[in-house]
């Protein structure tokens, strides 16, 4: 082993050595094929040398250990038995199907409480209904309701579904139309107009799953007249949640509102709603209207130039507008755009 180590390392020395020779070479001149043969020869002397060394020194790593385990025993363990087969796992019981409940005895609960004047306890269960029923079973317990139980049961029942998630929601509004219960759909439709700014998006996005294209549009034509800090918070949340065509289908149905309040909105609204809403406005409204709005945004050079860049789009369109903001002395250029000689006087 101590012969290969030397070896090894003479081998080594001289493939040093001819590397340095081949540098060494004056010019750069291509290297000698004698010294080229030599230092192929002394890598291959060196790694095999390597290779032979590596080799021997895990046989005595081996060797070692083997005397080691003659001169120390280790004591022997009697054969273990064999170990029992683990029993195998039997097969969860398959659950019983869920008991639909008994529609008819929750209907005539309610009625009997209500004759008995416990209207909170009424109350109460219907609360209950419309939280844990399934859609199908809401609906036939409001059409059980419908015919037999108190006065407003049903639609009350219908109006507290809204409650609940927009999914089940929507199934409920399906169900009740499919039973051709149509007082209690549209009072729980009605309801859905009661919803905060932050469900709508799922309440529109649940609709639209179910095909009720139609109903969104009717909740967007009824949002468009909610009082300004409603619908400012709504088209907010519809532009956070990806929803643009109902922002613009929203603010459209807007624009009708009178000019004082449109004005407020485009305050209120983030810029780049309010500049959506001016380009609307532009396009909906009369030039007599446009000119009230403008002079009522005068005092806000930002919305003023919206207004009057959607204005100036289409200057052909927009001729009679612009030739009356003129006449009434307001601005029809944007700022730092070239003065006509037409400019405000």
């Amino acid at each position: 082993m101590d012969e290969l180590l030397s070896a090894s390392r003479y081998a080594g020395q001289r493939e040093r050595r001819l590397n340095e020779a081949i540098r060494a070479a004056p010019g750069r001149r291509r290297p000698d094929g004698d010294l080229l043969r030599q230092l192929a020869q002394a890598r291959t002397l060196r790694e095999g040398l390597g290779a032979r060394c590596l080799q021997l020194s895990d046989e005595l790593h081996e060797l070692e250990s083997h005397l080691r385990q003659r001169q120390h025993p280790q004591p022997t363990r009697p054969p273990q038995p064999p170990l029992p087969p683990e029993p195998q796992p039997r097969p969860a019981p398959t659950p019983p199907p869920p008991t639909r409940p008994d529609l008819g005895a929750l209907s005539e609960r309610i009625t009997g409480l209500h004759r008995r004047g416990a209207s909170p306890e009424a109350e109460e269960l219907l609360n209950q209904a419309a939280a844990r029923l399934a859609p199908a079973d809401t609906a036939l317990l409001v059409g059980m309701l419908s015919r037999r139980g108190p006065t407003g049961a049903s639609l009350r029942l219908a109006r507290t579904a809204a409650g609940g998630a927009p999914e089940h929601a929507v199934a409920v509004l399906a169900e009740l139309r499919e039973l051709g219960l149509a007082e209690e759909a549209a009072e729980l439709f009605h309801a859905f107009r009661t919803y905060p700014a932050s469900a709508v998006p799922a309440l529109l996005a649940a609709l639209e799953r179910a095909g009720q294209h139609a109903d969104c549009a009717t909740l967007l034509w009824e949002w468009g007249s909610a009082p300004t800090p409603e619908l400012t918070s709504l088209a907010a949340r519809l532009q956070q949640h990806g929803r643009p065509a109902d922002v613009r289908t929203l603010l459209r149905q807007a624009a009708g509102r009178p000019t004082a309040d449109l004005a407020g909105l485009a305050t209120e609204l983030p810029p780049a709603l309010a500049t959506l809403l001016l380009h609307e406005l532009a396009t909906l409204r009369p030039t007599v209207e446009l000119v009230r709005l403008a002079a009522a945004l005068d005092g806000r050079p930002d919305l003023y130039g919206q207004l009057l860049a959607a204005l100036l789009a289409d200057d052909c369109r927009h001729r009679t507008t612009l030739a009356a903001l003129r006449s009434a002395g307001l601005p029809t250029a944007l700022p730092g755009a070239q003065r006509s000689r037409w400019g405000r006087r």
